[in-house]
């Protein structure tokens, strides 16, 4: 439950980050790609946690 709630949240704060920074400029990373990023793996994170959380009703 807690990898839900842990994917859940980095995907809402990937997806702000990605739709409010697209003018930032920083000097090493882009923050727009970052939250797109982020916002990707806490989508994954949830995914897998929601899987995992049916294979062990399965058994």
């Amino acid at each position: 439950m807690k990898g839900i709630a842990v994917g859940i949240v980095l995907a809402i704060v990937g997806l702000i980050m990605w739709l409010t920074t697209k003018e930032v400029d920083t000097g090493v990373v882009s923050l727009h790609k970052a939250g797109l990023v982020l916002a990707i793996v806490g989508g994954a994170e949830a995914l897998f946690a929601l899987l995992g959380l049916g294979k062990k009703a399965k058994k």
